[in-house]
C-alpha cells in the first residue's frame, strides 16, 4: 500500500509571502509572493507589478501604490 501525501495540499504560505486588501475587492487586493530568487513579487489585478527584494520595500511599494491610485480616482471639480 502506498502512502498518501494529502498534507501537500494543506495551505502553508512561506514566511515571506503576505496579502493586503479584501480578498473579494480585486481592485484594493495585494499579494506579496515568493519567486523562485528568493524575491517578493507584487501581484495586483492577476498581474506582476514589481519584484521586491525584501518584505519591507514590498510592503512600502504597496502602500505607495494604493495611495496613487486612490489620488487617481479623486472626481475632478
Amino acid at each position: 500500500m502506498q502512502p498518501t501525501n494529502s498534507h501537500i495540499l494543506d495551505a502553508k504560505p512561506p514566511p515571506n509571502t503576505f496579502v493586503v486588501g479584501d480578498w473579494n475587492d480585486a481592485k484594493t487586493f495585494y499579494a506579496a509572493v515568493l519567486t523562485a530568487k528568493d524575491k517578493l513579487a507584487i501581484v495586483h489585478q492577476a498581474t506582476v507589478i514589481k519584484v521586491c527584494r525584501n518584505e519591507q520595500s514590498a510592503r512600502n511599494f504597496i502602500d505607495r501604490h494604493r495611495k496613487k491610485k486612490s489620488v487617481a480616482k479623486l472626481p475632478i471639480d
